[in-house]
């Protein structure tokens, strides 16, 4: 059986020679192995890809050859071997440089492992923080690097927001997000949740705590806890973001209306408005992946609903006949995902500039036909867990000069503080959740 180590290489190694996402990757290696060793898993491949940048940089200080020449195998050792290094303070220094070397031996030879015994010895040399050894000025280069991101998207944040605040964001993303659950309400209340929460002897040492805005949200750390319960089998309770689970909570689902998801994914929103209208609401779920369809239909299973009516769907055209038939239309449009840069530090090191300029042209075109389809006097509810202006606010500004039949609708009163001009939007760095755009818009009765 590999060892944390050697596992946490195989995903970093396929996350960036295979364009590969490390949350099912992890999902799926981690039950094989220790609680313990878990843990150091998720916190080696996470904790490497967010610090990716600010390692490649102190590599290069005591590298002979460039780190873009160093073969990519050899170059994620250094890059796990330094973080334990840097970043972690529980692993004696030998350990580190024996592991690593052990593990460059095995796959590249001798004088490998000498190369990765070098270096790493360098580097524990140094035995300085990485805040004494990264760059401190108050310059974009130096926020790139001691931040681990991209300089161009330092530079597109600072021309948005501002130096101080981009500053703010990328710190906050190099943080661990938060472990955030959604309690079935359909199931049980909130009070009651936390009841049962003491007969789980596993969950004596874990912090539960509520959720400031989301109604039914509780974090839990650490997030280990929730797998030594029943409650995810039971169907207590669901893995989801406050920022995420305020967005259905503005969707508001009631008693018999017709609701339509129409980038309904695995399911996440769709399940949560099954909850909030206790299954009462009529909903249909779209997207053009049926195998996240198939997934939503045993999540809803999972939480004691039907599965829902799902259609495998390019929502940039109608599949339905008829116009103005659902009360409420939910559209999580695919996005930059730069409010969620935190949970998929992968994102930062595929994603371009060119891509978010893409971006716009498609959530408007997702709008414009789920424009048809609400009824007059329904409501129309956009988000994205970007913090772009152009796919926020631009596309709704724009969408609502075209389509001057919708207006934007108030927010649900205990989310005034996160709105501007009518749109909800939260930060990691201001409230501790994910970077969420949205917006509520009513059509008129004419």
């Amino acid at each position: 059986m590999k060892s944390a180590r050697q596992t946490a290489l195989s995903i970093l190694l396929k996350v960036e020679k295979d364009s590969a996402y490390a949350a099912p990757l992890l999902a799926k290696a981690s039950p094989v192995l220790q609680p313990r060793d878990q843990r150091l898993l998720v916190e080696l491949v996470y904790g490497t890809l967010r610090q990716r940048l600010s390692l490649d940089n102190i590599i290069s200080r005591v590298s002979r050859p460039p780190v873009s020449n160093i073969d990519v195998t050899l170059l994620n050792i250094l890059r796990i071997g330094a973080y334990q290094f840097l970043y972690m303070d529980r692993i004696p220094g030998h350990a580190i440089v024996h592991s690593s070397a052990e593990m460059a031996k095995s796959l590249r030879g001798k004088k490998a492992a000498g190369f990765v015994n070098a270096v790493l010895r360098r580097i524990g040399e140094m035995g300085k923080t990485p805040q004494s050894l990264l760059p401190q000025e108050a310059t974009p280069e130096a926020l790139s690097i001691r931040t681990s991101h991209p300089l161009w998207l330092v530079n597109r944040w600072i021309y948005q927001f501002g130096y101080a605040e981009t500053a703010a964001i990328c710190e906050a993303n190099t943080l661990p997000p938060p472990a955030t659950l959604r309690v079935n309400t359909s199931k049980l209340s909130r009070k009651k949740f936390v009841e049962i929460v003491s007969h789980y002897p596993a969950l004596k040492n874990a912090r539960i705590t509520p959720t400031g805005m989301a109604s039914s949200g509780f974090t839990l750390s650490p997030l280990a806890a929730l797998y030594e319960t029943d409650w995810l089998e039971k169907g207590f309770v669901s893995i989801q973001d406050e920022a995420s689970q305020i967005v259905s909570e503005i969707v508001a689902p009631h008693k018999n209306e017709r609701v339509l998801e129409t980038c309904s994914g695995i399911g996440g929103k769709s399940s949560h408005l099954l909850e909030l209208s206790n299954g009462k609401c009529g909903i249909v779920c779209c997207d053009n992946i049926p195998w996240k369809l198939k997934q939503l239909g045993r999540a809803a299973k999972r939480l004691g609903f039907p599965a829902p009516p799902r259609a495998a769907a390019d929502m940039r055209s109608s599949p339905f006949s008829s116009p103005g038939i659902f009360d409420k239309v939910l559209i999580d449009a695919p996005c930059s995902n730069t409010g969620v840069l935190r949970r998929h530090p992968e994102r930062k090191w595929r994603l371009t500039d060119a891509d978010i300029r893409r971006m716009p042209a498609l959530q408007t075109a997702l709008l414009d036909t789920a424009a048809d389809l609400v009824r007059p006097g329904g409501v129309l509810v956009y988000s994205t867990c970007s913090i772009e202006r152009e796919e926020g606010e631009d596309v709704i500004e724009n969408f609502l000069k075209r389509h001057p039949v919708f207006q934007p609708g108030r927010l649900p009163k205990r989310f005034l503080p996160f709105s501007r001009n009518n749109f909800f939007h939260s930060f990691p760095h201001r409230n501790g959740m994910d970077g969420f755009f949205c917006a509520r818009l009513i059509r008129g009765e004419s």
